[in-house]
């Protein structure tokens, strides 16, 4: 069986099923595993990814005007490898090649399925591995990483009862400039790790906030996981962030701690993951309660010192 990944979450997927030995092209974000990386990569972006996030913005914006994805797809490539299933998305043109492209490249590979995924909230995510293990004939592999699930989240739901912690406001920031707020799954995830929601609505696209509506909310904890930014993109952002959130009010009135996330491996990709993710976010949440999480993912998270300051 010959697989292809059009998605960063769907090659982890097919890696957590144990069909790594299956696939024979990924897309160019596929980074995760590091041994995904040698394989051969059938897309590439139409937008510059060294901009800024306003820069980057912009020009998602500019591409959409005239093109059906931000992506292109090496169609010549894709017949080569001869894949019997190609796995990808039709929910976000700008997450990864568009769903139509793939259908068009498909009429020429006959014998070729694909298997797309529509993730909007975490029983989604779930499914969607559930799903494709079907297909693919490794349902005992879906069978373990559901009981994954329900155990790493059990952890958390049980300390946190146990312990009867209040529950503090919690922003998360998915992109800078402008500012979106995570949608889709985040606002479960914020309610399973102890925290309540600002803003956002299950399941529904992150929306874009201006900073006059961010002065009605009182956040106490803001996470800010820029989609598809490594710390280190981030971190550049950092005076832009300033400008664009009345952190300072925050900070005096609610004395509001701000975390810097890898936005690139957590958060962003409905995948195996995500249970780290959640991690993380109990982690911000309550850090008293769960230091182990803090130093496990201690790489992908930056505590910020009051004043928005790096420690």
């Amino acid at each position: 069986m010959r697989l292809v990944s059009l998605l960063p979450s769907a090659t982890e997927i097919l890696v957590k099923l144990g069909l790594e030995k299956n696939l024979v092209g990924v897309s160019h974000e596929c980074d995760y595993p590091a041994t995904v990386k040698s394989l051969p990569r059938l897309t590439s972006t139409r937008t510059n990814s060294k901009l800024d996030s306003a820069g980057i913005h912009k020009s998602v914006l500019e591409v959409m005007k005239n093109a059906v994805s931000v992506y292109d797809l090496d169609v010549e490539l894709l017949k080569s490898l001869k894949p019997d299933f190609i796995v990808t998305q039709d929910l976000c043109d700008v997450c990864a090649v568009s769903f139509s492209q793939v259908e068009e490249a498909c009429r020429e590979l006959l014998d070729c399925q694909i298997i797309s995924l529509r993730p909007k909230r975490l029983v989604d995510i779930w499914s969607d591995v559930l799903e494709t293990a079907e297909t693919l004939g490794v349902k005992p592999s879906a069978f373990e990483f559901q009981k994954e699930v329900d155990d790493r989240v059990k952890v958390v739901q049980d300390r946190l009862s146990g312990k009867g912690q209040s529950r503090p406001n919690v922003l998360t920031i998915e992109w800078i400039d402008p500012i979106y707020v995570g949608g889709m799954w985040l606002p479960e995830m914020i309610d399973i790790a102890g925290g309540r929601v600002c803003i956002a609505e299950s399941g529904q696209p992150a929306p874009i906030v201006d900073r006059q509506a961010l002065t009605q909310i009182e956040p106490d904890v803001v996470v800010v996981k820029p989609c598809g930014f490594k710390l280190n993109q981030t971190l550049k952002e950092l005076d832009t962030l300033k400008t664009q959130i009345p952190w300072q009010d925050w900070e005096e009135k609610l004395r509001t701690r701000f975390y810097l996330v890898d936005g690139n491996s957590y958060f962003n990709r409905p995948g195996p993951r995500i249970l780290d993710s959640l991690e993380i976010l109990a982690y911000c949440n309550h850090p008293d309660l769960f230091p182990e999480f803090g130093k496990q993912y201690a790489a992908g998270i930056i505590s910020l010192k009051p004043g928005l300051e790096l420690p």
